[in-house]
């Protein structure tokens, strides 16, 4: 057994660069089974310290899963009584933690029971619907979310109230930045802009994901009692923002545990929602935490590790937290990672064919896995850099067909499904003001309308159903039809026949396929309407349940893994906006293989990403992809494979 000192700092001090170095070199030269044993009893220490206040610097794949388990069991060994917050940003992650939690047989049923996992948004929203907004700005019960595709329309329904402002200069972005931020510009004009939002969405009962973090945090500051836990885990801690710590702040007044967890060079969310790594670099100089570390991966392969590891230490960035990232697994005899050149898009397409026919037996297995429960991860993931892979042309249709194919769940409904449902919904609800704002869009009832409308509705101090107004009578009357039809007898091929006679249906085919996956009725609605509006947590798609093959964003991968990972659109033109910290992260979601592929003329791409030159030669294989031959050919090096691609360039460029 190998002594050496485990990766903790009780007096809170950060590492010594020095000391971080040897133990890396020490660390490195170990064999597979002294790296287990010292993962474990490192892992076991931190789980097992008495600090109140712990921040665990984490990797990708480096067993917090397993870490916040322990540490649960931990603090009920100490306190019977306590009660557990986990959060994450991650609706994937959260699941499975609650899956994991559910099956620990260290734990008992009533611990378990006192054990919350969820989502920081989802948590929000439970506290703001418990006090009933805040005094400022109440609510009546069963409030809703303003998802990401009506925060513009409501955002326009401000504006109208200030007519003289410019719309180029007061946009919802720099407004949603300030939510994010926690701190308003003080201006005449952004005061009265934030007031009347604030006062619409009151009327609308309504809150947006960025300002309910903050309606959230004004909530426990006007009642404590809310706050009924006592021992805190707190996942990915690099992606809060400014307004989303203000929210921790508060529910961490008294704790009796506190578990952070994250690391600084996998933030993601900086544009999405103003995302902070700052925060967590501060929490790591805070001497009231003690610090620890997770040294090994044992999700990704020796060559994946190294390549993730080698990439993101080549930037060397002074404010980044140092950190020990390093194989769990010393074998030199897994497959490197494959940078693969293509000609075009359909030639790299013909790549993940290739793959996926290859795999075929194990792919199908997978997917009887996930739909049985057995198990959780992907097989494949696919990541671009752009969800519609516009880059890929007419060939990114393949990919999408050959994802859905192994889909064990459809994400999302159509756009009439959910334009029949408000039309429903307002039916049977018609003092609910938010929906009645989204049928009024289905009308293309024009924003100034909508404007007169509400205010004369607020100025009365009644709901916009409660308007003598024609036009509210006549919509309301449309929903009633359109309410009456749904519950008639008839097939659902009628049904939709004549409602399309009421309003317009753009895509008929889809809209039957969605009812016949849920139909809508009075039970259903109200479960309907809260899982639209989940949808809306995040920009990217999350999935709570994988499918066995995935196309996704490199974004969207967060907090997922697969046993292997092809990415695309590695080149100069449509990965530029992609950071490292979103490509290191991409790089770790392969467990066993990954792939990067490079395919010109996508998009007008002429050369490899520059990414390509902080990849280690020593656990990279270089080669290209030919689609006449279906054949991989070896490159001999990095340079060669640049001289590939640029011959490639000049000889569709030499005239004929």
């Amino acid at each position: 057994m190998i002594d050496m000192r485990y990766l903790i700092n009780e007096d809170g001090i950060p590492f010594n660069s020095a000391q971080l170095h040897k133990l890396r070199e020490t660390l490195d030269a170990l064999n597979d089974e002294n790296r287990t044993g010292y993962r474990n009893r490192n892992a076991s220490a931190i789980a097992q310290h008495d600090a109140v206040r712990f921040l665990i610097v984490s990797g990708p794949g480096t067993g917090k899963s397993h870490l916040f388990l322990d540490r649960i069991v931990y603090w009920y060994e100490k306190d019977e009584t306590a009660k557990v917050l986990v959060t994450s940003f991650v609706r994937k992650l959260v699941a499975d933690l609650q899956s994991d939690i559910d099956s620990d047989i260290k734990l008992t049923s009533d611990q378990k029971s006192c054990i919350t996992a969820i989502t920081l948004h989802k948590y929000a929203r439970r506290i703001v619907e418990q006090h009933r907004g805040t005094l400022e700005w109440p609510f009546k019960p069963h409030f809703r979310i303003i998802g990401q595709s009506w925060k513009d329309i409501v955002w326009k329904d401000t504006f109208a109230f200030h007519t003289g402002l410019d719309a180029n200069v007061y946009t919802w972005k720099r407004f949603e930045e300030q939510l994010h931020n926690a701190d308003f510009d003080d201006s005449n004009e952004w005061q009265h802009l934030k007031t009347t939002y604030f006062r619409l969405c009151q009327f609308y009962n309504a809150a947006g994901f960025a300002d309910l973090i903050l309606r959230a945090t004004r909530a426990l500051a006007e009642n404590a009692e809310l706050n009924e836990n006592d021992h805190y885990i707190l996942d990915e801690y690099q992606d809060f923002n400014r307004a989303e710590e203000g929210l921790i702040e508060q529910l961490l007044s008294h704790p009796k545990g506190v578990l952070i967890v994250g690391d600084d060079e996998q933030i993601l969310y900086e544009t999405l929602k103003s995302g902070d790594s700052t925060l967590i670099q501060n929490i790591y100089s805070n001497t009231n935490y003690a610090n620890g570390m997770l040294p090994f991966c044992g999700r990704s392969s020796y060559h994946i590790t190294k390549t993730a590891d080698h990439f993101i230490r080549s930037f060397d960035e002074d404010e980044c937290i140092e950190k020990i990232y390093l194989p769990l697994r010393d074998s030199n005899k897994e497959p490197r990672v494959r940078v693969v050149a293509c000609a075009t898009p359909s030639t790299a397409v013909d790549y993940i064919e290739k793959f996926v026919t290859a795999n075929k037996t194990e792919i199908d297995e997978r997917k009887r896995q996930l739909e049985s429960g057995e198990a959780k991860d992907a097989y494949l993931l696919i990541l671009t850099p752009a969800k519609e892979m516009n880059f890929f042309g007419r060939a990114k249709q393949v990919i999408k067909n050959i994802s859905e194919k192994y889909q064990t769940e459809t994400r999302s409904f159509s756009e009439d499904y959910y334009k029949l449902l408000s039309y429903f919904s307002l039916a049977s609800h018609t003092s609910n003001n938010f929906t009645f704002r989204k049928v009024l869009h289905y009308e293309d009832e024009s924003i100034e309308s909508v404007n007169l409308l509400i205010t004369c509705a607020i100025k009365a101090g009644i709901n916009l159903c409660d308007l003598d107004n024609q036009k509210i009578i006549d919509t309301l009357s449309k929903c009633n039809d359109i309410k009456a039809i749904v519950e008639s007898q008839g097939t659902t091929e009628e049904k939709v026949d004549r409602i399309s006679n009421v309003i317009i249906i753009a895509n008929k085919e889809q809209l039957l396929a969605d009812l016949a996956r849920k139909a809508i009725n009075q039970n259903e609605v109200t479960r309907l309407e809260h899982e639209e509006e989940e949808e809306a947590e995040l920009e990217e798609i999350e999935v709570k349940r994988m499918g066995a093959v995935e196309l996704m964003t490199i974004v969207g991968s967060k907090g997922l893994s697969a046993d292997h990972v092809i990415i695309i659109g590695f080149d100069n033109v449509n990965m530029n906006w992609v950071t490292k910290n979103a490509f290191y992260v991409a790089l770790t979601r392969a467990r066993n293989s990954l792939h990067i592929l490079t395919a010109l003329k996508s998009g007008g791409a002429t050369e490899p990403h520059s990414f390509l030159d902080k990849l280690p030669d020593a656990h990279v294989d270089y080669c290209k992809y030919t689609k006449s031959t279906h054949e991989t050919t070896g490159l001999r090096n990095k340079s060669e494979f640049k001289k590939y691609l640029s011959n490639l360039v000049y000889r569709s460029r030499k005239p004929r």
